[in-house]
């Protein structure tokens, strides 16, 4: 992943991103044990949004990320946790430090065949792989497929979730195929998103897909999804399902 991909969109990305539901956090605790006190890397953290959970939760926490603008806003919420300005795929950390490494909304960026290797020689035996997805989830809602629509007719190569392929082989077991970790088990938390449309706007404008698009482009698709929210709702507040999907997987002891 380049450092420039996310790094003109950290302003938005912080203003925006919503956090995580804490069923993603009680899911993590149930298989690798209380957080607090364990050293927890946080990969591809971005402006720290998952990294601050965790330290909520007493975790000792490494936020990583190639993207030096994305990590000074981690840094400025969160200075007491540990930062790494680092490329996920080498990591610079020692064998077996690690007691869980997360990739929040992250994982799909890093590298299959370098990143799973270094997980497995970075985390513990008996520590975690964690990675998970905030995603909207209102398939049966008017509004939603029209707004799909736009995306999927001005970004190219996306693809609604529920559309997308079967997943290829490094995304059914994303770490499993090294032999260093037991398959993959899957979990998923529904909740709902209450915000108003223009910080629905500003959201929108920090997805790679959009915010790479020239700026007549983007303008143009960002005011016709403006429209289709204002019509579906007219009080400006919007709520929005999501579902959150987490992947888990033990490092072999």
């Amino acid at each position: 992943m380049s450092p420039s991909l996310f790094d003109p969109l950290a302003d938005d990305y912080d203003a925006a991103r919503p956090s995580y539901p804490d069923g993603i956090y009680r899911a993590l605790e149930e298989a690798a044990g209380p957080l607090a006190g364990q050293l927890v890397l946080d990969g591809g953290a971005g402006t720290g949004i998952a990294t601050r959970q965790l330290a909520d939760l007493g975790a000792r926490t490494v936020a990583l990320d190639i993207g030096e603008q994305m990590l000074r806003r981690a840094h400025a919420r969160s200075p007491r946790s540990g930062f790494l300005l680092a490329d996920g795929n080498a990591l610079p950390l020692r064998d077996a430090s690690v007691d869980l490494a997360c990739f929040a909304q992250s994982w799909h960026w890093f590298d299959h065949d370098l990143a799973p290797r270094e997980l497995a020689r970075v985390i513990r035996p008996g520590g975690y792989w964690a990675a998970w997805w905030n995603l909207e989830w209102a398939e049966d809602e008017e509004w939603f497929d029209a707004y799909q629509a736009e995306l999927e007719a001005a970004c190219e190569g996306y693809v609604r979730v529920t559309r997308r392929p079967p997943a290829p082989g490094w995304a059914s077991e994303p770490v499993a195929w090294t032999g260093r970790f037991e398959p993959a088990t899957d979990a998923a938390v529904g909740w709902t998103w209450t915000l108003d449309i223009g910080r629905w706007l500003t959201y929108e404008r920090s997805k790679s897909y959009v915010g790479g698009l020239p700026p007549a482009d983007r303008d143009a698709l960002l005011a016709r999804i403006a429209g289709i929210a204002a019509a579906r709702f007219p009080g400006g507040t919007m709520s929005v399902p999501f579902r959150t999907r987490l992947r888990l997987a033990r490092r072999v002891p």
